[in-house]
């Protein structure tokens, strides 16, 4: 089963995609008893399909009861990705964007950002400044953060 005609894991187990848990951990055992291999062992060819298709619902079963997972796939699935991928997901939260739109690396510089971003909305500008440089300090290099903070810095000036 290629990438382009695979199912999203929601069709591929029968759920909607406000399904909780039990309703996950049921389809999945009900999708078991239907497709497991080991009721195919006298074909051979019919084992190897449902073999690729276990996999594939075992995979989705194992992405959908995670939440980070899920998120993640579900972001993925409004792009139109229909398969989970670790590599992926690695670079996804490589690349996160807290609110304020600043691309981060670092989840510490996160942290900092997040807190600066929410000073800012506050007009606590000495709390920005000092948030911003405490994730700049993690983040050395990013751009984006020198921007803010060059910002607050102007906000500090003429206010």
């Amino acid at each position: 089963m290629s990438a382009k005609e695979s199912p999203d894991y929601y069709q591929l187990l029968g759920i909607i995609r406000t399904a909780n848990a039990d309703q996950i951990r049921s389809a999945f055992h009900r999708f078991a008893r239907k497709h497991h291999p080991d009721n195919f062992v006298g074909s051979p060819e019919e084992a190897e399909r449902h073999t690729d298709l276990y996999q594939h619902a075992s995979e989705a079963y194992r992405v959908l009861l995670d939440p980070t997972k899920r998120k993640l796939y579900d972001e993925g699935l409004e792009r139109g990705v229909v398969r989970y991928s670790e590599d992926r997901a690695k670079e996804t939260r490589r690349t996160m964007r807290p609110p304020g739109g600043v691309v981060l690396r670092s989840s510490k510089a996160r942290v900092f950002f997040t807190r600066a971003h929410r000073a800012m909305k506050a007009e606590d500008w000495p709390q920005a400044k000092l948030n911003l440089q405490m994730a700049i300090q993690n983040e050395p290099d990013n751009v984006e953060l020198e921007a803010k903070l060059e910002e607050v810095l102007q906000r500090i000036k003429s206010g």
